[in-house]
């Protein structure tokens, strides 16, 4: 093709095109006559051919050439703006912050996908290019932003990977709520288990999650003690178990000074009406019989003041009462002030080996006191005003429940009628009866239909069991080997290990619902819809996201993810200086109303599916009447919580919710120095150096 010419000044004879490629034709006589002409003509008609399919190409190449120029211009312009402003810092020779941008290519974005996945939270941030440097504009950065953005979707979307799926071990709160699921029994995880690494301020990081041998003994012991309360222990001697205040064992209110605690001059939800403070707690009752509860000392032979007033104490269980007795008042204090110790013994006496009457199971037991006001004494009200909310009233910190003391049988509590779904009325029917208790319990706690290696391997425990002891003993054993399996402490999803991705099973699917919105098993219903494999249907998936979303098991959304990722623990740190904020420390300290509030707002944006946004703009909150006080709201009345719309813009979202306040300040004033950092790390997502 010599018609063609590449370069890119044209001669005055030739023809430019827009895409600097010249077409030169080379122009002659024209004057021909005879045989010359007839020669002339049919090397006229191949010229033209030849142009045609000349221009054609030609047509083709620069249409491609556009494309392929408009592809490299965007990518161009947004690498150009990297080189100008990141090349300086992130090179191979000075390696700023570990990363080398200089040896990368905008044409393989999604293979560093990690290094800009952080550029684009730097970016967004505003931290890079860092201040007193050159910076592009805020239009340019949302530009280069945007383009990294498309271009690690647009990878992702056609080579999708999943990365690397760890094998996931229970953590402590998953193994509490599965328990709680599986066998309707409340257990406290700090004492059984030991404690979760964290990772990235979270306890579910699967990585973190490790086990030592030292850490399966304890998943055995636990196994075994949750079995053994699960079924219940006819032969159980008297164990004596503590409540709160461990060392000594003391009810009364702290020394003039203390904080002393928020509670115990309000009504408790949970605690019979016309009741101010207490103490409760969950209890498992191993059999039937007779108990015996002590509550700390509430008489100090040198606090005679807080005898002043006379304090009704009710213990309940269960909510109904079964001992009343009174402490303090004109007689007592008498009494102590004459006799010293005898009569704060006599006094104390009346709170310890108390009896009642229990049977097997999780009961609730609780300390209060008969709300009564005391408004006509002015040394209790100067009290208030000067020292910040501290009231000499009596507070329960703590209780002991020894027992049983005699064994009258074994109830159908809670827990049992979970288990034993069937009971053999002969020898004969018993092992059947154990096979059909412990298949149901194993593919609720493997969360998948188990096979007949898994249940000849648990049978065996029941055997064992059984011969040494009854029926009941050999369930007990299974349960145990239940609880203490891999198949129900770790969430293992077995595939196709040769494919770099696939498609989760239905199962599968169910395990990681239900631990991602309830962080715990799934129901009899989600697993059902996996075995017959309908789960994944859309529609079906859908209607059983939003059920389990109604259900109040998705408030460990709110209570673990959202306070984690809030960091809403440290907040039990932060004691408000109680010179600087009298009315927000002591007695009418607020910070276990304010993390309700925030746990009930952060589930309504939750449940509502509303956007993410509303986080940080919505216009409501849930306030009690004491927490409305704090926030000069005076049309919210009683204990009860209750949505409040809010007026006042600064208290909109998250950023206007006292625990969050709290959270990012000193104990005696604000910082906004901790308040930014907290922002950039825990909404942002872009931690400060």
């Amino acid at each position: 093709m010599e018609n063609l010419d590449k370069t890119t000044a044209p001669p005055d004879n030739g023809r430019l095109s827009s895409r600097g490629i010249r077409i030169r034709i080379k122009r002659g006589p024209t004057a021909v006559s005879g045989d010359a002409a007839a020669r002339i003509r049919r090397a006229s008609i191949s010229v033209k051919r030849n142009i045609l399919v000349t221009c054609l190409s030609i047509v083709a190449v620069i249409g491609g050439a556009v494309i392929v120029r408009t592809q490299l211009g965007l990518h161009g312009q947004q690498w150009t703006m990297i080189e100008q402003y990141c090349f300086d810092c992130h090179n191979r020779q000075d390696f700023a912050g570990g990363r080398a941008f200089d040896v990368m290519s905008p044409d393989r974005i999604a293979e560093e996908a990690e290094t800009w996945e952080a550029a684009i939270r730097k970016l967004r941030g505003g931290l890079m290019p860092p201040p007193g440097g050159p910076r592009p504009d805020a239009q340019a950065v949302a530009q280069v932003v945007s383009w990294l953005v498309n271009e690690l979707d647009t990878a992702a979307t056609r080579e999708p990977a999943p990365g690397r799926v760890s094998l996931r071990r229970l953590n402590r709160r998953e193994y509490a709520y599965a328990i709680r699921d599986l066998l309707a029994l409340n257990i406290d995880p700090e004492a059984l288990l030991p404690r979760d690494n964290v990772a990235g301020h979270f306890d579910n990081n699967a990585d973190a999650l490790q086990v030592s041998p030292a850490f399966v003994d304890q998943y055995i012991d636990a196994a075994r003690a949750i079995a053994l309360e699960a079924v219940g222990n006819p032969k159980a001697p008297p164990v004596l178990t503590t409540y709160g205040d461990v060392a000594n064992m003391v009810i009364s209110l702290p020394p003039r000074g203390d904080p002393g605690t928020g509670s115990q001059q309000h009504h408790i939800q949970g605690m019979p009406f016309g009741t101010r403070g207490g103490f409760s707690v969950e209890h498992n009752f191993p059999a039937d019989g007779e108990y015996e509860l002590t509550i700390g000392d509430m008489a100090l032979a040198r606090e005679v003041p807080r005898m002043e007033f006379e304090n009704t104490v009710i213990a309940l269980l269960d909510g109904e009462e079964f001992y009343r007795t009174n402490i303090g008042g004109e007689a007592d204090h008498k009494a102590i002030d004459q006799h010293l110790d005898p009569a704060v013994e006599e006094i104390n006496g009346r709170l310890r080996k108390i009896r009642f009457q229990a049977t097997a199971g999780q009961h609730q037991l609780a300390v209060t006191f008969v709300h009564r006001s005391f408004a006509e004494s002015d040394e209790r009200t100067r009290s208030i005003a000067l020292e910040g909310g501290q009231e000499r009233i009596q507070a329960a910190h703590a209780l002991q429940i020894r027992g049983p003391l005699s064994v009258s049988g074994i109830s159908d509590s809670d827990s049992r009628r979970k288990i034993f779904i069937c009971q053999p009325t002969e020898a004969i029917d018993a092992t059947p009866c154990a096979r059909t208790i412990i298949t149901n319990l194993a593919e609720r706690a493997f969360r998948r239909p188990v096979n007949q290696a898994d249940l000849d391997g648990l049978m065996a425990f029941y055997e064992a069991g059984r011969a040494a002891g009854d029926f009941e003993s050999g369930v007990r054993d299974a349960v145990s080997a239940i609880l203490a399996s891999p198949h129900f402490l770790y969430r293992a999803e077995s595939g196709d290990e040769t494919a770099s991705t696939r498609t989760l099973t239905d199962l599968e699917l169910a395990s990681r619902l239900s631990f991602f919105l309830w962080s715990s098993l799934p129901d009899e219903e989600l697993l059902d819809l996996a075995v017959g494999s309908r789960l994944a249907e859309p529609e079906v998936l859908a209607e059983q996201v939003s059920r389990m979303l109604a259900d109040e098991r998705a408030m460990s959304l709110v209570d673990d993810f959202a306070f984690q990722w809030l960091d809403l623990a440290k907040l039990d740190e932060i004691v408000p200086d109680r010179s600087q904020f009298p009315h927000a420390s002591g007695l009418l300290d607020p910070r276990d109303l304010m993390k309700e509030e925030l746990r009930l707002f952060m589930d309504s944006v939750l449940r509502s599916d509303a956007s993410v946004v509303s986080l940080l703009t919505a216009d409501h909150t849930f306030l009690n009447e004491r927490l409305a006080m704090h926030y000069g709201i005076e049309s919210v009345k009683g204990a009860r919580f209750r949505r409040v719309g809010l007026a006042d813009e600064s208290r909109h979202g998250l950023l206007g919710k006292g625990a969050i306040l709290m959270l990012t300040a000193y104990p005696n004033r604000t910082s906004p120095v901790l308040r930014g950092a907290w922002i950039l790390e825990r909404l942002v997502g872009a931690p400060p150096p």
